[in-house]
Parts: structure tokens; sequence; C-alpha cells
């Protein structure tokens, strides 16, 4: 086999193997806000609960075959499984390639240092990608970060960065720092909010998931994550407007938004109108744009950092 075909036939195993993972996280996705088991019964129907046969469970391909339906009742499945399935295998990729700097080759396979550069820090940090794909998805349907994948992920995180922070930067100081400075701000502006406004802004399940991402990517990594995901949420928000405005929230959200429901048009002001929604009333979970900016300061580190460190040279 070629040098090109061997990489490219390791490529497809790694987007396999993300894919596979992705096909996982959609039961935990659907399963863990409920209160479900993630292992046991196998996947099946939502809507008749018939199991769903081996050659439909193939990650991507399976909903495509079933054209998106299930081949016992005919209901719709979301295309939504199928895309977590290939984001994670997209992610798995991308992260593959920038801990071995392109496509697999014979040379880096045979490498003394393959197993400790680049199989072993990939397979650390496709960990973390996972857990941030599911708590942005949970935190879209539910409005609310499981204790269950955030705790954890601090201390997974300052175990990842003796096993594997060499190959993005990061040590265990780093880490360290990291963890407390992540919940810490977080937690300065819950209280900052609530004592000048009154209102709960923010819930407690941030503060522990940018803890967790101060864990995995270091103190470095946190003012770029802070600062892509409110600018990045505020363009989506400015963007999407009242598509995120919603006048009852879904059950027990735990506090986990950014702000309060809209009020009910009927006991407002007389000349208040629905274009006149505050952007502060809008209920906007800030998980997934945390996770957004963790994941492409994991995936772009050297380029961010090269820029801040340029940027503030020049300054």
């Amino acid at each position: 086999m070629t040098g090109v075909g061997l990489g490219l036939a390791f490529a497809a195993l790694v987007f396999i193997l993300g894919a596979s993972i992705g096909s996982f996280l959609n039961v935990v996705i659907y399963r863990l806000p409920a209160g479900l088991s993630i292992v046991r019964p196998a996947s099946r129907c939502p809507a008749c609960e018939t199991p769903i046969r081996a050659r439909h469970n193939v990650p991507v391909l399976g909903w495509l075959m079933l054209r998106g339906r299930c081949a016992a009742c005919g209901v719709a499945i979301s295309a939504r499984y199928a895309l977590v399935e290939l984001a994670m295998g997209v992610l798995a990729l991308a992260l593959f390639a920038d801990l071995s700097g392109g496509l697999l080759t014979a040379e880096l396979l045979v490498s003394p240092d393959f197993l400790l550069d680049v199989a072993g820090p990939f397979v650390v940090y496709l960990t973390f990608l996972a857990g941030l794909v599911a708590i942005t998805f949970i935190d879209l349907d539910w409005f609310i970060i499981p204790d269950g994948l955030s705790l954890p992920a601090i201390p997974l995180g300052l175990l990842a960065s003796f096993a594997a922070g060499h190959a993005v930067g990061v040590t265990w100081v780093d880490s360290l720092i990291g963890a407390a400075a992540g919940a810490g701000v977080i937690l300065a502006v819950i209280l900052g909010y609530g004592l000048l406004t009154g209102r709960e802004g923010m819930g407690g399940g941030d503060w522990k998931l940018l803890g967790a991402i101060g864990a995995w990517l270091g103190w470095q990594g946190l003012p770029f994550v802070l600062f892509a995901a409110s600018i990045q949420g505020i363009a989506l928000t400015l963007i999407l407007g009242r598509a995120f405005a919603v006048s009852e929230l879904p059950p027990d959200p735990a506090g986990d938004l950014v702000a309060e429901p809209v009020p009910d048009p009927a006991a407002a002001a007389p000349d208040a109108t629905a274009d006149a929604t505050r952007f502060g009333q809008l209920a906007i979970p800030f998980g997934p744009f945390l996770a957004l900016a963790a994941i492409e300061y994991l995936l772009f580190r050297e380029e961010i950092r090269g820029f801040l460190a340029s940027a503030l040279s020049f300054g």
C-alpha cells in the first residue's frame, strides 16, 4: 500500500471511530437527561420501541438507508442523529490531523513517538470533544448541563494534562489554574449579575463546564473561549432574533440560561410590541457556545496563540 493509500485508509478508520462515538452520543443525549440507562436497552425506535437492526445502526449510512424513517413503523427519525455522527467523524479527523501533522504515513506509524505524541493524545482529547458535543445538544434540548458530564470532566482534565497535555501545550499547573479560574470567573459573573439586577443570568452548569474546559485546555485558553463564546452567542442571537425568544421555558430548566423568558405580550404596556423584545429577555443556553469555542481553541490553538502573541507584542 502506498503512503497516500495508507493515509486515506487510516483516515477512513478514524472517521468511522468518530462516527461510532457519535452514535453512542445520540443515546446519551436522548437518555441521560431523562434519567434512563445509556447501556440498556439497545437502540430502538423512540415511537414504536422496535429494536434497530444492526445493518440499520451503521453511523450516518443507516439513517440514509432508512431515508430518515423507522423501518418498522415508518415514523420520521430526526436528521440530527446522522448529523451528530457526521460531526463526531469530522471532529475525529480534524483532531488526528492536528496531532499528527496531516495524514498518517508509514514513517509516523513505526515511529517510537507515535503512541506517546499522536495516538495517546488523540484518544484522550477525542473523549473531551465527545463530552462537549453531548453537552451542546443536551443544553439545546433541556437548558441544562448534567453534573454527570461536567463535574467528572474537571478531574479528568487534570489527569489528561499529565497523560497527554504535552501534545497540546498544557501542563498540570496550567490545567489546575484553568479549572479554578474557569469556574471562578463564571461564578463571579453570576454573583455580580444577580446583585446588580436581582435576576439569575447563568445557571450552575455554566461554571462547571468552564471549569472543565479550563482543566482540559489550561488557563491560556480561557480568554479566547470566553470572548469567542460571547461574540458568537451575541451574533447568533442578533441574526435569529425572535427565534430564541420564548414565552415559556422547558420543564425544570435548572436556571441554565442567560436571561428570563419573554413576558406575555398581553400583560405588557399598551405600546409594547413583539419587535420591542429586549436582548436581555431572550432565553439562550450559553453552554453550546462555550463548547464551540473550546473546540475551536483545541483545533486551532497554535494559530490563536500566535495571533494573540503578535497582537500583544504589537500593542
